[in-house]
């Protein structure tokens, strides 16, 4: 099974997600199950409460009440467990309690965040994945997720999505951050026309100065590399690199759109 999930962008640059394993997925399911069981469990004690209370004034309007509040609560106790999921995912943009403490994150099978309808979907599904014992169980979405090569249980095949760790990194100083600011970058100088660019090849630099933090340093070093051997050739840059490119193809993304009134990258 992979541990690493590679795409490629449609700027021709490749990305790569560190895949969930099983265990972290069980240990935040656990968590998002048993934060289920607390809510229910403090209405339980509600509804009691409020029965005791009926029971003591023993109207028969009351009584009709009560009933209908078990009856409203027997359908909450079956839906909560797939509101829950479904309201995170949403609100955090696929990721639950759970999820977020394990920095874990939902995602399409194309690396852009999950749509609404696949979070429906594979959450509906969560039934079926949690046999036989649905909230303590999750027996077959392991056994799924085990044998299928990106870790996806049922509903995540069903709805093309994929369960990726998000790699936590510091914030980037300001000289890495890929905004052009009022100013020109120091090294704007040595670049004296970008009229070689293309519009691909701009994208393809936004590209990676936009999502640098998502890879790991080695992958990172490497597009660097490659990205400002082939602009170098194509601006005719007479200029040897020892240290990391990226500062330069931070001012060549710079002169590019100040020449064309591009107000961000």
């Amino acid at each position: 099974m992979p541990y690493e999930y590679a795409i490629l962008s449609p700027e021709k640059v490749e990305l790569r997600y560190d895949l969930a394993g099983i265990g972290s997925r069980a240990m935040a399911a656990v968590l998002d199950d048993l934060i289920v069981i607390l809510i229910n469990a403090l209405l339980v004690t509600t509804v009691a409460l409020i029965d005791q209370a009926a029971s003591f004034i023993g109207s028969l309007s009351t009584q009709v009440a009560i009933s209908w509040l078990v009856g409203f609560y027997g359908f909450f106790l079956f839906s909560s467990w797939f509101g829950y999921y479904i309201f995170f995912e949403i609100l955090w943009q696929g990721q639950t309690i759970g999820k977020r403490v394990l920095g874990l994150r939902v995602v399409m099978m194309d690396g852009t965040p999950a749509t609404a309808g696949a979070i429906f979907t594979r959450e509906l599904v969560r039934l079926v994945d949690g046999l036989p014992f649905c909230l303590v169980g999750y027996v077959v979405a392991g056994s799924v997720a085990f044998f299928n090569p990106y870790s996806q249980r049922v509903g995540d095949m069903l709805a093309g999505t994929l369960v990726i760790k998000e790699r936590r990194t510091s914030a980037p100083s300001l000289h890495s951050l890929s905004q052009i600011s009022a100013e020109p970058h120091p090294l704007e100088g040595l670049i004296l026309s970008t009229g070689a660019l293309t519009a691909q090849d701009y994208k393809a630099l936004k590209a990676f100065l936009d999502r640098r933090e998502q890879f790991s340093p080695k992958v990172r070093q490497g597009l660097a590399d490659e990205l400002f051997s082939k602009l170098k050739t194509k601006l005719g840059l007479e200029l040897e690199v020892d240290s990391q490119p990226e500062a330069l193809l931070e001012a060549i993304a710079s002169k590019y759109a100040r020449d064309r009134g591009l107000l961000e990258l």
